[in-house]
């Protein structure tokens, strides 16, 4: 059955459908996961089939691929192969392939799952449009007018995060000997946007305590609610709370264990659990059982709570507080500043916050102080209580 444009533009990610569609005259169009469509055209050459690549849908449309499957028609008539020919006329570094194997063999190899996702997620956004794109031959200007595009659809830093993400694949790419040159590693960021701001918002104790009021007074889910409270008490990553396992908490020994696999340094993180902490986790317990998978699960059964999800909660805070702007990253500086000023020592709140300690020390000394990181968590807890009771 032939090919149409609206059995073509149904095609969405994740595709789990047969991996090569095929049309007529020997053109096919072969569907990645990600629901990338390319169209390829069958031949036999010197007894031999073959395979010659046509171009990307939707930059290359059905009806210019089947006329293209024309023209090789003919040059094969003529006793030519159509895939030296295409090589002689150009030679071609496309985007949409260089990413490609850029994500495969670098991205998916060498990098941590974290990064990966932000990779895929930064590609899959905004390479299809234009992977036909020619990175040896696309001009200055034209990479200029795409950074525009990439700031109008989100922001003036998101353009900066692309770009910096995109001359990572051009560097690659000419490394391994692929690429030549590229404009896109001559363009600095203030031409297109700006560098992510380091955020220096941090709350104040009456902020704090406002905000744990809001969060029990909301309409929101458990779940929502206590993932931001755990948030605020333990100073962890949004996404070492988030994928959290239920049975990384002891709640007898007073410990969470953050195995090495989950950790962005690598390496096992061990915090203390204060009273606020454990209530949270037994609120948890009695609502949604203690043999569930994570410690706090999302809509779908077997899967944790999305970084979506969270954020439009925090949002929502926000919204009712109207305090100076403030996301759940900030609750790592809040935590540190706040025990800083009330005499823990840098060590401590650096093991609390899962870092690494610099210089001499990360090589020789892997004490965790958790038993002043225990002190540390109790008083953060004690002090928040003070101000909610006042």
């Amino acid at each position: 059955m032939s090919l149409t444009d609206t059995k073509l533009r149904k095609i969405k990610a994740p595709y789990k459908g047969k991996p090569e569609l095929a049309d007529r005259d020997g053109l096919s169009a072969r569907v990645s996961t990600n629901g990338s469509i390319t169209f390829n055209y069958r031949f036999r050459w010197q007894g031999k089939q073959q395979r010659i690549k046509v171009g990307r849908y939707p930059l290359v449309s059905l009806a210019d691929a089947r006329a293209k499957i024309i023209e090789y028609k003919k040059i094969l008539s003529e006793g030519l192969d159509p895939r030296q020919i295409q090589q002689e006329k150009q030679r071609q570094c496309l985007l949409g392939d260089v990413v490609e194997e850029f994500m495969q063999k670098y991205v998916y190899a060498e990098l941590k799952p974290r990064t990966q996702s932000l990779y895929k997620t930064t590609f899959n956004q905004y390479i299809p449009k234009y992977a036909n794109v020619d990175m040896e031959r696309y001009k200055y200007t034209d990479w200029i007018k795409f950074f525009d595009w990439v700031k109008q659809e989100s922001s003036s830093a998101n353009a900066g995060s692309v770009l910096k993400r995109l001359k990572a694949v051009a560097n690659w790419a000419k490394s391994r000997g692929l690429l030549n040159h590229s404009h896109l590693i001559d363009i600095p960021v203030k031409a297109i946007g700006s560098h992510q701001v380091s955020r220096q918002r941090c709350l104040e104790w009456e902020e704090i305590s406002g905000l744990w009021r809001q969060i029990e007074a909301s309409k929101a889910t458990p779940k929502c609610k206590i993932c931001v409270q755990l948030l605020i008490l333990t100073g962890a990553r949004n996404s070492e709370v988030r994928e959290a396992k239920r049975s990384e908490f002891n709640l007898e020994r007073k410990l969470w264990i953050l195995p090495e696999h989950r950790s962005k340094t690598g390496k096992q993180i061990r915090r203390p659990l204060n009273e606020g902490t454990i209530k949270l986790i037994q609120t948890l317990d009695l609502i949604y059982g203690v043999k569930r998978e994570f410690l706090i699960e999302g809509e779908r059964n077997g899967r944790p709570l999305t970084t979506h999800s969270v954020n439009r909660f925090v949002q929502r805070m926000n919204n009712h507080l109207r305090y100076p702007p403030f996301v759940p990253h900030d609750f790592r500086r809040t935590i540190v500043t706040r025990l800083s000023e009330l005499g823990v020592m840098p060590h401590v709140t650096e093991k609390m916050l899962g870092h690494e300690l610099g210089g001499i020390m990360a090589v020789y000394n892997k004490h965790d102080w958790v038993e002043e990181q225990q002190k540390a968590y109790d008083l953060y807890w004690d002090k928040l209580q003070s101000y909610l009771t006042k």
